[in-house]
Order: C-alpha cells, then structure tokens, then sequence
C-alpha cells in the first residue's frame, strides 16, 4: 500500500511523556524483573490497548515482518542536564501476529548491572501506543502510559516515502485514566533512501531518517531521529532530545530468529528509493 504524504506515521515518547507528567507509581518492580517475558506477554498484549485504537489497526496477518523475535545491542549516550549518560542496552521486540505492531523489552546496563526494563508496543518501533518503565532502584514502576485514541486510520503501508511528511494528532494518558488526555500533534519528515551499511557493517537492505518533532500547544516538546530498515520493516530510535535531555543510540549487534547477523561483504547495497 502506497501511502500519501501527511498522512500518519508519526512516533511518540511516552517515556518524556510519563516524566514530564510526574506520574503515579504502583507495581512492584521486584515482581516486573521476575519474569520479564511474562509481563510483556501479559501486559503488552493487543487486546491491551484501548478499543479506539484497535479498531484502526491492521488485522492479523495482514502486515508481516520478515521475523518472529528480532534482538539489537548498542549503547546509549547523551545528558541530562550538565550530568552525562552513558549505558549499553539491549533491546528485544516480539512480532504481534504480522499486525505491523511490535512488543518490545529494552533493559539498560552499567558496568554490567541493570538499570532499568523499558516495555512497550509500538507500530513497526516508530509509533509508540503502550510504555513503561521499572526502574531496578525503585521497589514500584512508573503507571504506563497508553494512547487512548489518534486521527491514524492507515496503520498498514509497505516502507516510508521519500521526501514525504507524516502527521498524526493522538491523546495519551495513563491505562486507568478515563478524561483530560494530553493531545499531541507529531510530525515527521522523511529523507531519502540510503544503504543501511551505514548505520551499522552487519544490515543489508536500504535505510531512511525520519526526522520528527512533537508538540502540544504549537510548542515543541521534543525532537528526534528515527531510521526505517527495510531488511527488518521496523524503525530504529537514533536520538532523541528535549529542554533538559538529549540521548543518542548506536547499534552494534542484531539478531533475527536466533541467528546473528553477518558481516556484509562486497558492494555497497543500491541507495535507490524502493
């Protein structure tokens, strides 16, 4: 499926969301780090979302991706403030049925030791719709955020469109929460296609840059990058910054089904648009 020019793909950061929003906390994060794949599962679901948003998503089936359980390793660098932020993280995403949506565990690390577990779903990891996020020095995890309804009534389309801008306006707020969502208009812009080698030796395939920002009241709330691979048909987070913060990801392995990618050897893959 072709997909017209400002129509919506937009992502969204629940997590600067939930921090700018100061939100509740309630489960205990001892009960989260037990069984990590087990609350994915269990809280992170389809049927987890709100009925507003099902209904404009694809139906099962309908939107495959090229894997079952896809793995990516990098670290994440920046700021917040004057202190500097450096971690290593690992990221797994569950595909949900070829919906085009994606289940996603991202655990941080120091040094060795774990930070924090991130949980989410998203569609194709551009478009967050369900976020959470325990912390390991917390004894309860932040209440998750969800979107509770968006203007996107074209979730299904094949890859990006060169030089086309995406717009969605979308409510968040908390699962419990029932009224006075935040609405946020997210805007992105996509570049041109180029091979994906240059995000990272081991990827085949082209890449695009979407460059996005989100605001609330035309001001905005946060920039970021995102990259769109086409050997997986899922986004990749390349940075993100706001008033306070800026953060940055660089991958350094990925693993599809088990099996690590290889390095690539020969020519440099076409960057023609597909």
């Amino acid at each position: 499926m072709q997909i017209k020019k400002k129509n919506a793909l937009a992502g969204v950061s629940l997590a600067s969301i939930g921090l700018l929003s100061g939100c509740a906390q309630f489960v205990p994060v001892k009960d989260i780090a037990a069984d990590k794949p087990g609350y994915l599962a269990t809280h992170f679901g389809i049927e987890s979302l709100p009925a507003r948003v099902r209904e404009k998503l694809p139906a099962a089936g309908s939107h495959t991706l090229p894997f079952k359980v896809l793995t990516m390793a990098g670290t994440m660098t920046g700021n917040v403030g004057t202190l500097g932020i450096k971690s290593d993280f690992k990221t797994t995403l569950i595909n949900a049925k070829d919906t085009g949506l994606v289940q996603q565990v991202l655990e941080l690390s120091a040094n060795g030791i774990p930070s924090s577990a991130t949980f989410s779903l998203s569609y194709l990891n551009l478009y967050s719709l369900k976020q959470e996020t325990a912390s390991y020095s917390q004894t309860a995890a932040f209440m998750p955020f969800v979107v509770h309804d968006s203007d996107n009534n074209q979730f299904a389309f094949n890859a990006p469109q060169e030089d086309a801008t995406y717009v969605t306006t979308f409510k968040i707020g908390t699962t419990v929460q029932i009224a006075n969502f935040r609405t946020t208009v997210s805007t992105c812009h996509a570049g041109h296609y180029y091979p994906a080698s240059r995000v990272n030796a081991e990827l085949t395939g082209n890449a695009i840059d979407l460059d996005c920002e989100d605001t609330k009241d035309g001001i905005i709330q946060n920039k970021s990058r995102r990259t769109y691979l086409t050997e997986y048909g899922i986004g990749l987070n390349r940075s993100l910054a706001t008033s306070a913060a800026k953060f940055e990801w660089t991958y350094s392995e990925f693993e599809k089904d088990g099996e690590k990618a290889a390095p690539r050897i020969g020519k440099p893959v076409s960057s023609k648009s597909i």
